[in-house]
């Protein structure tokens, strides 16, 4: 897959399966292993109710199947799911294009990004980008 045509499309994805996808590759992230346990656990905490297994496991298939994540088996009886490279590449122009859209500066991953004191807190911008309210002012 070398052009953006040939990518899989978000827009052919439901909510859910997004919120499936993102949930993968969060946990990826923080180093814990994407079962689909682990899954469904991201997905309750997000969403504040139970997520069926039945639901779950169809729309990982699903995101298999659109070649966005890459089901292996870890025993004779669990799956971990991985995000492919076509997945990152698909959320990360995702989220680059939400954030333009809703006027969101992302932080850089460069390590000398922001400048901060000495407790550690960027003193120019916020995580997201955003400078922070003055006293007195709302975010």
């Amino acid at each position: 897959m070398t052009t953006a045509e040939a990518l899989p499309s978000l827009v052919d994805l439901h909510g859910f399966q997004r919120d499936v996808l993102f949930a993968v590759c969060a946990l990826e992230r923080d180093g814990d292993p994407p079962r689909g346990l682990r899954v469904k656990q991201r997905l309750e905490a997000t969403y504040y109710e139970e997520v069926h297994h039945g639901r779950l496991y169809q729309n990982l298939d699903t995101l298999a199947d659109h070649g966005l994540v890459s089901k292996g088996e870890k025993n004779g009886r669990t799956n971990e799911y991985t995000t492919t490279d076509a997945a990152r590449t698909v959320l990360d122009t995702h989220v680059r294009a939400r954030a333009e859209q809703a006027g969101v500066e992302l932080a850089t991953s460069e390590p000398d990004a922001f400048d901060s004191d000495e407790t550690g807190t960027p003193d120019s911008q916020t995580e997201l980008g955003d400078t922070p309210p003055t006293e007195g002012e709302a975010w």
